[in-house]
């Protein structure tokens, strides 16, 4: 072995690595006699806040005090829709639009009414989408009276023995509209805690029975109080801690960027990020007029004579000002040299032309148009849309003047609806909202902030709905910049102690990161402990619930002592109708993929400090079944820690049930369906790299799986990979994921089981005189995963799958074989070795006909036992 002395050559890399100056980076070695390259990346710097994954999950109704009527008494019934659909009482209060109330308040009938239903009628097409309309205005104005009405009532409703407030959203199909109004309850909620206070989102169409439902949940013990009732699932919003895992480069050289409202605060400093790790092409949208200003007072430094706020009062003054417009002006000067600076910043770092900026108010739709058209006909289409405006006015809502609560949400709401209309039909590749923590739980103070930024949220998820890359990212405040940094509002933080100032340089990086997935999460939403502190003062229970529901195939936990726990899960076609699209002659069955999952959770219980990185001799000795007689199906998953150190904890999982009688006799106890050792680790292993196979010579074969006969037929979230095709190195395909089943069912998951579905099902591809085998795996001796990405974080990924050898007898226990999933840049996801399995016939790749393998049926054999 032969070596050379380089001296301190590299020194400024490495010094530049370990002072943490640029986050993300990383110092590549040469090769050395091993032939293997070092990467050496900075340790993660400790974070005052972190990401959470907001989702909807299933909750049962849990009452906590008496029933109230749907519309009770002397009732006031808030609406857009047709009053005569609801069964009103006599005496009830109808109010349709702010027409309907006046300085007088006459709509009280000179009373305190106890009791307020606010009807949300989205049943029109127009409101499935977020764009204007006389169905949009309705609804908006709809919200106003909300709040016009409740500043009223929340003056006597906490002295009255009785009182309550319920929304009722009705939406057969989702609405970006709906989180206008959950918003508002959320907040409401906090300023009104002796009131029950709750809103219902249901897919129900008629406002009857919908609002049935919605006042049984009055008497229910409330998280959030915010639920829906979709599809007969009760569902609530879960807040998970998930790290973000990006992928991609936030932003490619040559991405057109477009920030709405970006010119200065939060808006600015992300721009500035992006602009020194990327240089993209930026356009800034704002209202600031620079153009108002003398450019030298705007280019001057900061401690410049001239720019003492004392001296430019008295000047203006002397002029004939009066003192507020003198102050008034002063405070305008001060923006637009902030936006100035940002210009100047960005130019700088991305080169001269490549930075412009386009004044519009973003409130009003024919300027936004006007600017958006012109804008995408100078630069061409958006990579990225930030939708960055908003302002807040905090006010107690008996106190929060009209203006207020309008111009806070106006300025999300129609900034939205604007930027909406003008990219119809060129709609930016991404489009990132920059929405609030208080859009996740409410504040109080907060019901038209609130509003606007739940509103923010639920548009992104019906964007989301129809195929489009849109996400809302929820802010905490801002230590440095952004509606946090002010004086004023730092002493009012501080003294309330609610909120974690996030330094910017941790803002920075949080953004970048969710960036760096092509497709990110619906919602996310950034906090720390001051927010969980919070949470935790109005709904104690709210994080065990968030922890307990993150794993999805645990029910309950029994401890047999502290080495060893069993998990069990029921399952029937209720909950887990997955299985309905992954059928084994004719019958629903668990994949034998997702056994993995099953044992990595059930380890997790056992070792929740550590992540599931191998899964070693796995066994699928029986399928797990769910018959249509209906009766479910309870499963053991019993984990035992066989060993620990410093490095990682070896965890045994076995998967059993009994086997009973129809009569409900136990004939074999814990009868195993699976087992498999789980390796729990601090963190995953570096990602290998893989070269990508070249395309010459690969011959397309359809995948068995989905011929409508096969004994193994697979549809629905399970039609998970495309381009399945033979190579002269193997077998590949490309994930091709359905991102509305990944989402409804397996949101949460900590291993990406619809991937290691469709990678073991490229293991089989295989041409013998015209035919494709179908086959289940029996058993994998080695999987090892290299990332926490689930199938939900991987939608939009370009993951290639691969399989080698070309010829592989999957029935041989001895072969050596190997299945790779792997990005686009080559980074590895997860690696399987040593599947065997067993054949049970042929898809003819010609007519699609299924031939059963004489004397083997799926029915047959001990690996395919009937448990109950």
């Amino acid at each position: 072995m032969t070596s050379a002395y380089l001296g301190a050559e590299g020194a400024p890399d490495l010094l530049a690595l370990l002072g943490g100056a640029e986050p993300g980076r990383e110092l590549r070695l040469p090769p050395s006699g091993s032939g293997r390259t070092v990467v050496l990346r900075p340790p993660a710097p400790a974070r005052v806040v972190q990401r959470h994954v907001l989702d909807w999950v299933d909750a049962p109704a849990v009452p906590a005090r008496d029933p109230l009527p749907a519309l009770p008494g002397g009732v006031v019934v808030l609406t857009n829709g047709d009053p005569a659909a609801l069964p009103l009482p006599a005496d009830a209060v109808v109010l349709t639009g702010t027409g309907d109330v006046d300085e007088h308040d006459s709509w009280t009938r000179g009373g305190t009414p106890a009791h307020v239903r606010v009807v949300v009628d989205l049943t029109d097409p127009a409101l499935r989408s977020a764009a204007w309309s006389a169905a949009a205005r309705r609804v908006l104005d709809l919200h106003e009276l909300v709040f016009l009405v409740m500043r009223r009532c929340a003056g006597w409703f906490p002295e009255l023995p009785a009182a309550s407030f319920l929304v009722t959203v009705v939406s057969p199909e989702p609405s970006p509209f709906t989180g206008l109004f959950t918003g508002f309850a959320k907040s409401l909620a906090l300023e009104l805690p002796g009131v029950p206070v709750v809103a219902t989102v249901h897919d129900d169409a008629d406002p009857a029975s919908a609002l049935a439902v919605s006042a049984s949940e009055l008497a229910n013990r409330q998280l959030l109080p915010v639920v829906r009732h979709v599809a007969g699932r009760r569902l609530v919003t879960r807040s998970r801690p998930v790290p973000a895992a990006p992928t991609a480069p936030p932003a490619p050289g040559d991405a057109l960027v477009v920030a709405a409202g970006g010119g200065r605060g939060i808006g600015a400093a992300v721009l500035l990020a992006l602009a020194r790790a990327h240089r993209p092409r930026v356009v800034v949208l704002g209202s600031t007029d620079l153009s108002a200003h003398d450019p030298a007072l705007l280019d001057a430094p900061d401690d410049a004579p001239e720019l003492g706020r004392a001296r430019y009062i008295k000047a203006l003054t002397a002029g004939g000002a009066t003192v507020a417009q003198a102050n008034a002006r002063f405070e305008r000067l001060a923006g637009a040299r902030s936006v100035r600076r940002t210009l100047t910043g960005l130019e700088r770092l991305c080169g001269p032309g490549r930075v412009h900026y386009r004044r519009c108010d973003l409130r009003d739709t024919d300027a936004v148009r006007t600017a958006v058209s012109a804008l995408l006909a100078e630069h061409g289409d958006v990579d990225l849309l930030l939708n960055v405006a908003g302002t807040n006015r905090a006010a107690d809502i008996r106190t929060k003047s009209r203006a207020d609560f309008l111009e806070v949400r106006e300025l999300k709401v129609r900034t939205y609806l604007n930027l909406r209309e003008a990219f119809a039909g060129r709609e930016p590749r991404r489009w990132c909202n920059f929405g609030s923590f208080v859009g996740f739980t409410g504040q109080r103070g907060e019901t038209d902030y609130g509003s606007a930024n739940d509103f923010l949220n639920t548009a992104a998820e019906c964007s989301r709905d129809r195929g489009a890359v849109e996400f809302t990212i929820g802010w905490t405040l801002w230590r440095d910049t952004g509606l946090g940094a002010g004086p004023v509002m730092r002493a009012f933080l501080a003294k309330a102690n609610q909120f974690t100032a996030t330094p910017t340089e941790e803002g920075v990086a949080h953004f970048l990161a969710e960036l760096g997935h092509p497709v990110p999460p619906v919602s996310t939403v950034v906090y720390g402990d001051r927010e969980r502190a919070s949470i935790a003062a109005v709904v104690p229970e709210y994080a065990d619930f968030c922890a307990a529901s993150a794993l999805p195939f645990v029910d309950e936990v029994t401890w047999s002592g502290p080495d060893e726990v069993t998990v069990s899960r029921t399952f029937d076609l209720d909950r887990d109708g997955f299985l309905a699209e992954h059928r084994v002659d004719g019958h629903p069955t668990l994949p034998g993929t997702f056994v993995p999952e099953l044992a990595a959770e059930a380890a997790k219980v056992l070792v929740p400090h550590r992540v599931p990185a191998v899964f070693e001799d796995l066994v699928l000795s029986a399928f797990l079944r769910v018959y249509p007689d209906g009766r479910p199906r309870p499963k053991k998953i019993r984990a035992r820690l066989l060993g620990e150190d410093g490095a990682e904890s070896v965890v045994r999982v076995r998967v059993l049930a009994d086997v009973v009688a129809p009569d409900g006799r136990v004939l074999v106890a814990d009868r195993e369906h699976f087992a498999v050792t789980v390796r729990m680790r601090d963190g995953y292993r570096p990602a290998p790299r893989w070269e990508h196979w070249a395309e010459e010579g690969a011959r397309p074969v359809a995948d068995p799986y989905h011929a409508p006969d096969s004994s193994v037929l697979l549809t629905g979230v399970f039609v998970s990979t495309e381009d399945t095709r033979l190579h002269a190195r193997g077998k590949r395909a490309r994930l091709a994921l359905d991102g509305a089943g990944v989402r409804r069912w397996f949101s949460d998951l900590l291993v990406p089981s619809v991937l290691l579905d469709g990678l073991a099902r490229v293991a089989v591809l295989d041409l013998v005189d015209g035919r494709t085998p179908v086959a289940v795996p029996r058993s994998i001796r080695r999987i090892e995963v290299f990332s926490p990405h689930n199938d939900l974080s991987l939608l939009g990924e370009r993951v290639e799958l691969y399989s080698t050898p070309v010829g592989l007898d999957l029935e041989d226990p001895a072969a050596a074989n190997l299945c790779v999933a792997a990005t686009a840049d080559g980074r590895v996801l997860l690696e399987v070795e040593g599947t065997v399995g067993r054949v049970f016939g042929h898809v003819d790749q010609a007519t699609g006909r299924f031939t059963a393998r004489e004397g083997s049926t799926a029915r047959e054999g001990s690996s395919t036992r009937r448990h109950t």
